[in-house]
Parts: structure tokens; sequence; C-alpha cells
């Protein structure tokens, strides 16, 4: 069974692991991890397995009364494909929105059609394509939710 909870700064060390095996062309680095988790304007949450260890983690920027930015998503490999992107995804959407955003915007590579679809089926429409957002020739789609 998954459960959910929000992360905290012992969580910091798995957030770092996981980036760079989950996104090795552009993972944060520690420093800005520990920044990212210190503002009171961005929330992040862990998913966890049975043993209690994290499978997946979602963070957003929410500024209140404006558009929200997801800062990441992430489920390690093994447990994709269970719901637990799209239940991250939930909770930091409800978090934003008690914030009072407006919307929810996200960068996502042009390649991962699974995320995209994701995506799509939570309401994001494609509004554009940031070339080399995540480096060299590796292009973003812009994606947009209007909140209630």
């Amino acid at each position: 069974m998954i459960t959910y909870r929000e992360a905290n700064p012992f969580d910091l060390p798995v957030f770092v692991s996981l980036d760079k095996a989950l996104f090795p062309y552009s993972p944060w680095s520690p420093a800005q991890y520990k920044e990212e988790f210190s503002s009171p304007t961005r929330h992040f949450v862990v998913a966890l397995d049975e043993d209690q260890s994290i499978v997946g983690y979602a963070g957003v920027f929410a500024p209140g009364g404006a558009e929200a930015d997801v800062l990441t998503v992430g489920v390690i490999p093994e447990h994709r494909g269970r719901g637990i992107a799209k239940a991250l995804m939930a909770l930091i959407t409800d978090w934003a929105i008690t914030r009072g955003s407006i919307a929810m915007m996200l960068e996502v590579k042009t390649d991962n059609i699974e995320a995209i679809a994701m995506y799509e089926s939570l309401g994001y429409s494609q509004l554009n394509i940031r070339k080399d957002y995540f480096g060299s020739g590796l292009d973003a789609l812009v994606m947009r939710r209007d909140l209630p």
C-alpha cells in the first residue's frame, strides 16, 4: 500500500538521489532543494511504499493569487503505472488551490509521452515548446490547467 505525506528536511538526501536517477539531464543540487524546502511558497510531498521508502515525490511553487508552477514530479520506474504521480499531483494541486492559485503550469520533456498523457488526463492543455529547456536538444512542452 502506498501512503503519502508532506516532505520534510530529512527527505532532502533522498530527493537529491532520486533526482539524479530520474532526471540525469538536469538534476537539482542539494543546495537547490534546501533552498526550495525552506520557502513558504513551496510545498513538497512524498509517496511511501510498505517499507516507508520514498518511491515518488512532487513539488509546487504557489505564490498565491497567480499561477502555480509544478517544480518536479517523479516516481521510481518499478512503481509507475499505479496512479502515484496522479495522487501526488492531486496533493500539490489542492495545496496550490488553498493558496489562491488560479492555474497550474508545468514543463515536461517533449518525448515523455506517458507523463504528457497523464497531465492531459488531469485537464492540462499544451501551450507551447521551450527549446533546450532541459539542456541542449532537450525541449520542454509547456502545459497549463486552470483551477476552480
